[in-house]
């Protein structure tokens, strides 16, 4: 990309206050002048610079460099006399900072209780910047928009997962890496020729809960937790649906893999990512966000292709994945100069090439279509494929979504998504079949997703 140059730097704003001497009472015997001094006159006074406003996050090493680079041009670009600090903290440890980047986790603990941000419209508003509530490429999570639809955060870190594969591997033993496998059973069958060649990670997966239960679900139009009848309110508690005929049939499928040795699970989180860039394994599904990472380790050609689905579920066809990620929140009580600077930020990053860059840097979706259009021409096809994989499978296969398969404010809490993951290590260890685990799930989850709340 050929970016802009940032020449500009910040210079401190002095305000001159006049300088006047107290007149002598006209009562007051007149003194007698010295002779030969002279009078020195003070120096104009400078203001005292503005306090720099605190980004406090806990973003992994390359996200954060990316951040800290938008951060910089920022600062340098002359937009507020006022400057950001990024700083890597908890934003529980010490004061709250004036903005926050969250993840899962840190946003359900940040939203519980009352209310400790300002709505983002309210601040673009505040701060005098023009912000509609764009239209994103991306269906929205329910966290980040309030009833009227107005967004609370900026979602700078929009992922879904996707399916990455070893194109060199393909070739090796046969398989046409330019048709990686749409379905899971020929997956299935493309797995078992890597084992036969002796491969002996022929397929790993990140995040086994969030892709192989939540986004499986809606993948396959079914729904991870539907909304409770005739509840209503900005919280209304869901009642927990993932361990239908639809998501037994596929763990059922996953633990088969696991036992034949063709599905190896190293963790709850992204222990897998590295497995695959390392080169011990060949197929990945994994966010779209992990693309950077797999970028500057891998030493073969890497394909992307969309999450495989099952072919002979009914209405799958019309299935969509879900985008979630980091967010970018506003602490309550900021002040019309704070308020000014933040929204110009929020301008800044949402500049058409800045938002292509930052999906270069981080693998995360642009939040804007003009960001994609930027985009496209500038390092197609690998990483525009995995943007438009992720944006395509976003959007869904056509046709009209069954209801409550959109993103669910339970597969968001995170003690519903321990108890999921718990329960997919005892399907894995072979202590439970896949129906008993999800039911064990569900039923062990139930109280949170009912009552929408981590004090459960």
């Amino acid at each position: 990309m050929n970016t802009r140059p940032l020449a500009a730097l910040i210079a401190a704003s002095v305000l001159a206050f006049p300088f006047a001497l107290l007149a002598q009472d006209a009562k007051t015997p007149p003194v007698r002048k010295p002779a030969a001094s002279a009078v020195k006159k003070s120096a104009p006074a400078a203001a005292k610079p503005a306090e720099p406003l605190e980004l406090a996050h806990a973003l992994d090493e390359s996200t954060a460099a990316a951040l800290q680079k938008l951060v910089d041009a920022f600062n340098e670009s002359g937009r507020s006399s006022r400057s950001i600090v990024l700083t890597a903290r908890s934003w529980k440890e010490g004061t709250l900072p004036a903005m926050l980047v969250l993840d899962a986790a840190g946003r359900a603990e940040f939203l519980e209780g009352k209310p400790r941000f300002m709505p983002l419209t309210e601040v673009m508003a505040k701060g005098k910047e023009k912000f509609a509530s764009a239209r994103m490429p991306a269906p929205m999570p329910p966290w980040l928009n309030d009833g009227k639809g107005r967004l609370g955060a900026l979602p700078i870190g929009l992922a879904t997962p996707v399916m990455f594969f070893n194109k060199e591997a393909f070739k090796r033993v046969g398989l046409d890496p330019d048709l990686p496998p749409g379905h899971w059973l020929t997956l299935q069958s493309a797995l078992g020729q890597l084992r036969d060649a002796g491969y002996a990670c022929p397929y790993t997966s990140a995040r086994p809960a969030l892709i192989h239960v939540e986004n499986m679900s809606t993948w396959h139009n079914e729904p991870f937790a539907r909304k409770l009848a005739g509840k209503k309110g900005p919280n209304p508690g869901e009642q927990l649906a993932f361990n239908g005929l639809v998501q037994v049939k596929h763990l059922a499928l996953m633990s088969s893999w696991y036992k034949s040795r063709y599905l190896h699970i190293f963790g709850r989180g992204d222990e897998a990512v590295p497995m695959f860039s390392g080169g011990q394994c060949q197929v990945l599904t994994a966010m779209s966000s992990s693309w950077p990472a797999i970028k500057r380790d891998a030493r073969f050609e890497v394909g992307v292709a969309p999450l495989p689905f099952h072919d002979d579920i009914y209405n799958a066809r019309t299935g969509h994945t879900l985008a979630d990620g980091a967010s970018l929140w506003i602490s309550a009580g900021r002040s019309a100069s704070e308020a000014q600077t933040i929204a110009r930020f929020v301008t800044f990053v949402l500049d058409p090439e800045r938002q292509a860059q930052w999906a270069l840097d981080t693998g995360f979706a642009p939040l804007n279509r003009a960001g994609m259009v930027a985009l496209s021409p500038v390092d197609a096809p690998t990483v525009d494929g995995v943007v438009r994989v992720a944006l395509r499978q976003l959007a869904g296969r056509g046709g009209t979504s069954a209801p409550d398969t959109a993103s669910s404010v339970a597969g968001s809490n995170p003690r519903v998504m321990q108890a999921l993951d718990e329960e997919l290590e005892a399907l894995w260890g072979d202590r439970k079949p896949a129906k008993a685990a999800l039911d064990t799930a569900v039923q062990r989850g139930a109280p949170c997703a009912t009552a929408n709340s981590l004090s459960c």
